[in-house]
Parts: structure tokens; C-alpha cells; sequence
């Protein structure tokens, strides 16, 4: 939960407080029954004495926002008509995360194995299509500082194995961090990963057996649905439009199809860019409540906005644990650290530590220290205002670009993360442009790959704006304007 305060405001600091919390609440940004930071908490965090924030609490007890109970401690309280009606409904189904289990997951695995990821670096073109962050916006000056630090101090540590579920100071620091994406969880509900890509992994192998369906947004992350049909799934599509996935259908394929998972990316959703709504949010989670489905939630760029308003994750909407939250630093900090983490409820948590054994004894020891000290050192905050800056002047200098130099072009201008999602006109060969493209030194991703056909006839391409340099961007632009006149004068 983020508060900001000013102390050089005529304002009493409880008042900005309740101000505050109070416009989250109004909001839906704190939904019914978030149990909000306890009076000790909140003062450590605001750096104000406990009879500030005690004031500030009171003051929306008399309002009717929040309410405090033995045990419970301090919860949203507030919630309209309809909450009302849902809540004296009480039709939610319990989940049992052990009767999903796939058959694999349920041995109990001894031995372990370590793998070593190796990447390659092509940088002969002037590539649009990787999810990666610029390499110019890495935090060189702090890291290197934070090197300096944790040789004098833990040298001996960032060299020592690492628990399989992942360092625990880092563990306490991303608790902090989810904190302020609105969810509040134990230590025991986060899993240190190499990147969300093998959070995403761990849990498709821990429940998904040959044959279930798993529902996706479509187009969604062409990762996901590899690994999914993998592993024998039968993976469906759900269309979206500019509001996120299309719940009418979801609701409709749920009832025919008994998914085992669905699996969403609510903001800046890959490829299209599209963030979920606040209501569909909402909708989805109802739905899912309804029919005791969980969720997937891939969350590697919600800290990547460059304007409308935050919205909070399905995971801070989630009071039954049906979300299983996936996030990454590998898009905010860098690809090459490697780590990443899973929220979920503390069983599942330990049955994925299981088996994480096969393939990852644990995350790299020295990026687990790195990124923790990077954290505690109140770097992070600064380091995603300096890159939503850089990154909101190339997604902008890139539709300048595209109105310039391709009017015959459709695209959506996305809030926050990496792409901009281009509708071509339907007389365009998609195949033959990107073998142009290619020749002409520029590089994409064709739209098949995000849908669960690959042979899908689509007429969009992703590109993405973070990567390139902003001269790149430009030659880069004045290329695929090359090759498509090219295709023109056939």
C-alpha cells in the first residue's frame, strides 16, 4: 500500500493519511476485507509516530471504511450494493489445491539437479522483437556500489547454496515490495525463480496433466502456450477487446470446457498492451469464485506504467487463494539476473520447492543477493521512475514513427510495458514482409505465434520499443517502411 506524504504541507500528516486510504478504498483499489498494515506497521513505514496513524484509522472507523476485530486486525469494511448481495449469497466454491496436483507432482523427489541456462546475443539488426529491457537504462553506478557493499559484508554468503524456495531477506524485501502492489502475504507464500518464465514452468508441470484444458487470453505470451501444449494440454483461446478477456465468453467455455487453469496477463498484456479494467477485473474474479477455477497471473510489467491510473493486481483482489501471481525484475532491472518470484498459498508454495529440485537446485545466490541489497538500499523506487520516463519517450518516439511513416497502419497505444501491437491491411503478406524485413536488417514477431493455432491468419505484428536506441528506432522504422513499399510495387 503506497502513501505518500508531505511534511511541508499545511495538511495534518493523519489527514493526508486518511485522504489517502480513503480514495483507495472509494476506488476499489482496496477491495472488501483488505486487511490493511497494522497501526506499528504503517508508522514504520510512513516514518510518523503511531499516534498519527492511530488518528487516521479512527477518523475512517467513524466513516464506516474500515472496522477492526481481535485476531483479524484492521480490514476494509466498506462495500456497495452489490458486494452486499455477493457476500449474503456466499455461493463460492472451496478450492483443494491437492485434487489438482498432476499425477507427476504428487512423488516426492530426493535427488536434485542443477541446469545451466546459456543465451546468446545477436545484435546484427535492428531487433523490435524481444521482451527486453535497454540495456542503457541498466543502474550500473548502484549496483556497482551494491557490489562494493555485499563484498565487505556477505562475501562468504553470495557464494553459499541458497534454500531451494529462495533467500529469505530477499524474500522480506519482495514482501515489502508486494505490499505496495496492494497484497499482503507471508514470507511462506513467495518462491524465488529464474524469471517468471520458470515460475510459469514450475507450475504448469506441478498441475497440469496430458489432456486438461487451460484457458488463455488470445493472443496472449507465445511462451505460455508452448509450455502448456508441451505438456499435452489442449490450450483454448479466450478473445479479448481494449477492456481485457472477454468474460461473457470465458463464463461460456468454462461451463463447456472445465478448464483446469486460466492463465491471464491483466497488465500490458503480451502482445497487445491492453490492461484489464478495473470491472472486468472484477467480473473475472467473480467467475472464477463461482466455478472454483484458478488463476495464473503473469505480472512482468505492471511496474512499467507511463499513464491512467494503477490498478490493483487479481492477486490483491483474490480473499480465497485462487490466484497464483507470477513477477520478474528481468523486465524492470535485467534480463540477465535471472530472478523472479511466485505468490501463492503456502501449500502450493511447498509443493512446488519439490519439485523446483529437478531442474534448479536454487536461483543464482549472488542475483538473489544483488537484487535484495538493490532493494533494501531504496534503490528500486527511483531505478522504475528513471525507466518509465526513457521508456514512455520511445514508445512515443515509435508512434511518431508509425502516424509518420505508415498511415495505412492501425495500432493500440498502451498504457505501460513493451509493445505496440500493428494491424497491417489484409492485402499485405505478412510472411513475405517479414522476409523483407528481415533482408533490409529489421527484426519482429509475426502475430501467429500469440495464437493458439500458429497457422491463425492475423494481420498484426509486435514490436517492441525498449530495446532500440532512439536512432534505432527511427532507421528501424524507415526499414519496414522500405520493405513494405517493396511488397507494394510486386
Amino acid at each position: 500500500m503506497r502513501i505518500n506524504i508531505n511534511r511541508n504541507d499545511k495538511v495534518a500528516l493523519y489527514i493526508q493519511i486518511k485522504n489517502q486510504i480513503r480514495d483507495m478504498i472509494y476506488s476499489k483499489r482496496l477491495p472488501l476485507d483488505y486487511v490493511l498494515p497494522s497501526e506499528r506497521e504503517l508508522a514504520k513505514m510512513l516514518k510518523v509516530n503511531r499516534s498519527t496513524v492511530n488518528k487516521a484509522y479512527e477518523e475512517l472507523k467513524a466513516e464506516g471504511l474500515i472496522n477492526s476485530d481481535v485476531g483479524r486486525g484492521t480490514y476494509v469494511a466498506f462495500c456497495n450494493e452489490d458486494e452486499l448481495i455477493d457476500k449474503s449469497n456466499n455461493c463460492k466454491k472451496h478450492l483443494y489445491w491437492d485434487e489438482i496436483y498432476n499425477e507427476s507432482s504428487k512423488n516426492n523427489y530426493d535427488d536434485v539437479m542443477s541446469k545451466i541456462m546459456k543465451t546468446k546475443d545477436n545484435g546484427k539488426m535492428i531487433s523490435f522483437a524481444g521482451g527486453i529491457p535497454s540495456p542503457s537504462s541498466f543502474p550500473k553506478d548502484e549496483f556497482e556500489r551494491v557490489q562494493i557493499n555485499l563484498s565487505k559484508s556477505k562475501l562468504e554468503d553470495m557464494f553459499l547454496h541458497s534454500p531451494v524456495d529462495g533467500n529469505i531477506e530477499l524474500k522480506k524485501e519482495i514482501k515489502k515490495l508486494m505490499l505496495n502492489r496492494e497484497v499482503r502475504v507471508a514470507t511462506s507464500n513467495i518462491m524465488i525463480t529464474s524469471g517468471s518464465q520458470q515460475g510459469l514452468d514450475l507450475v504448469a508441470r506441478t498441475f497440469v496433466n496430458s489432456n486438461d484444458v487451460i484457458l488463455v487470453e488470445e493472443p496472449t505470451f507465445f511462451g505460455a502456450i508452448q509450455l502448456f501444449q508441451t505438456l499435452g494440454a489442449k490450450v483454448v483461446g479466450v478473445p479479448i477487446d481494449e477492456a481485457g478477456i472477454r468474460v461473457d465468453v470465458l463464463e461460456y467455455l468454462i461451463n463447456k470446457l472445465k478448464p483446469k487453469f486460466i492463465y491471464s496477463i491483466p497488465n500490458f498484456q503480451n502482445p497487445t498492451g491492453i490492461t484489464m479494467s478495473l470491472e472486468r477485473r472484477y467480473e473475472l474474479m467473480k467467475i472464477v469464485e463461482k466455478h472454483g477455477i484458478p488463476i495464473i497471473e503473469d505480472d512482468p510489467y505492471g511496474e512499467i506504467r507511463y499513464e491512467g491510473d494503477e490498478l490493483p493486481s487479481l492477486k490483491a483482489l483474490d480473499k480465497n487463494g485462487y490466484v497464483v501471481y507470477l513477477s520478474t525484475f528481468s523486465k524492470v532491472i535485467s534480463l540477465g539476473l535471472r530472478v523472479g518470484w511466485i505468490v501463492a498459498p503456502e501449500r502450493v508454495i511447498n509443493k512446488l520447492s519439490l519439485f523446483k529440485q529437478l531442474t534448479d537446485l536454487h536461483v543464482n545466490t549472488l542475483s538473489q543477493h544483488m537484487i535484495c541489497e538493490f532493494l533494501r538500499q531504496g534503490y528500486y523506487e527511483s531505478h522504475i521512475k528513471k525507466i518509465r520516463k526513457e521508456y514512455l519517450l520511445k514508445r512515443d518516439l515509435m508512434i511518431k514513427e508509425l502516424e509518420k511513416n505508415f498511415k495505412e497502419i492501425e495500432f493500440y497505444k498502451p498504457q505501460g510495458g513493451f509493445y505496440l501491437w500493428c494491424k497491417f491491411p489484409d492485402s499485405i503478406d505478412l510472411n513475405l514482409l517479414l522476409e523483407k524485413s528481415i533482408k533490409n536488417g529489421v527484426n519482429y514477431i509475426p502475430s501467429n505465434f500469440f495464437f493458439t493455432k500458429n497457422d491463425m491468419k492475423s494481420k498484426f505484428i509486435r514490436l517492441n520499443f525498449t530495446y532500440p536506441g532512439n536512432e534505432e528506432i527511427i532507421i528501424g522504422m524507415n526499414r519496414l517502411r522500405k520493405s513494405l513499399d517493396e511488397i507494394y510495387r510486386l
